[in-house]
């Protein structure tokens, strides 16, 4: 059980005169139950909820789902079963109210587990793509993408795939029976105990645009990074992306794909567009994700005291200073 965010849950629920509330949305489950998983189907439906009052925590649940989350999820907690035909029960609940603030900061034990999934998310990605061929073909890369991650429990809720013909022409490039080529791109969000870490990375057989368009996106991220400091809003950090794109020369492409934002429970808790006033505190963890036709860079990170931690470093990938910071190149060869 989460205890920091039980506390934080209870204190909201205190300021809004609420006695119960069933907690029952995957990304919430997960934040609250420690990590749990109430779900089969990625996010939907959900199998089971959480009945927090100001005394106690019971689980509530399909009969299907409540010996495993009462073995292997929420060992301790009181468990109430239902028939597999019936609703669970009715009552103010995560449905209606939005929780996702209350998920934002993300407590000492949270974060510890966020450092585990960023290193395996990274390095499972990075194997993937530098064991490639391009003759595979973008589904052959998925299969390996998946494979390493399931080899490390994560849960590929994203993967994206784009070799060289269509590296180019799409942002969000579902794999296709296409081959890779001189230049490919592979993208993934992976959840494991509910936290999700974000990563792209590029590989180039010779490709001659390979290395300025990684070059030029990287410049944008480094302005963003920069402007990722505690008290900035999001809309603050995307007003300084946009004048990047600027001055590369390029500012149509700011239009082409989202940026990212706060991430965590969800691939993007909060996504940042003109004008949202959440302000950076420390704790938070961030997914940028600049693009260009042909680049990309994305790192998911943590905001600490001392500024950002990239929480997906992989020590095998090529990495170069940008601004004074790590990021990663293309693979190539």
């Amino acid at each position: 059980m989460n205890l920091t965010g039980l506390t934080r849950l209870r204190a909201w629920m205190a300021e809004r005169s609420l006695e119960r509330l069933f907690v029952s949305q995957p990304e919430n489950f997960a934040w609250l139950s420690g990590g749990g998983e109430n779900t089969v189907v990625a996010f939907r439906p959900v199998g089971a909820a959480l009945e927090v009052t100001f005394d106690a925590v019971r689980l509530h649940s399909s009969r299907i789902e409540a010996t495993r989350l009462g073995e292997e999820e929420l060992a301790g907690v009181e468990v109430v079963t239902y028939p597999w035909y019936k609703p669970l029960p009715q009552g103010p609940s995560d449905t209606h109210y939005d929780l996702t603030a209350l998920r934002l900061v993300l407590s000492p034990e949270e974060q510890a587990r966020y450092r585990l999934l960023g290193r395996d998310t990274a390095v499972a990605l990075g194997e993937s793509v530098r064991f490639a061929d391009p003759t595979w073909s973008e589904t052959d890369l998925a299969a390996a993408v998946s494979e390493e991650l399931w080899a490390k429990g994560i849960q590929p809720l994203v993967l994206l795939v784009a070799g060289e013909e269509r590296v180019f022409r799409y942002r969000h490039p579902v794999p296709k029976p296409r081959p890779l080529g001189r230049l490919f791109m592979a993208v993934v969000c992976g959840r494991r105990q509910g936290l999700i870490a974000s990563v792209t990375r590029l590989r180039s057989f010779g490709h001659p645009q390979a290395a300025s368009l990684n070059q030029a996106v990287c410049q944008v991220e480094a302005a963003i990074l920069e402007a990722s400091r505690p008290g900035a809003t999001l809309g603050e950090v995307l007003q300084t992306a946009q004048a990047a794109y600027a001055e590369l020369g390029q500012a149509e492409e700011f239009e082409n794909h989202h940026q990212g934002g706060l991430t965590g429970y969800r691939p993007r808790e909060v996504l940042a567009v003109p004008g949202e006033g959440t302000r950076l505190e420390v704790g938070m963890a961030l997914a940028w994700n600049p693009s260009l036709p042909g680049g990309k860079v994305e790192d998911t990170f943590l905001l600490t005291e001392s500024g950002l931690e990239n929480l997906t470093l992989d020590p095998d990938w090529p990495m170069a200073p940008v601004e004074g910071r790590l990021r990663p190149r293309v693979y190539e060869g």
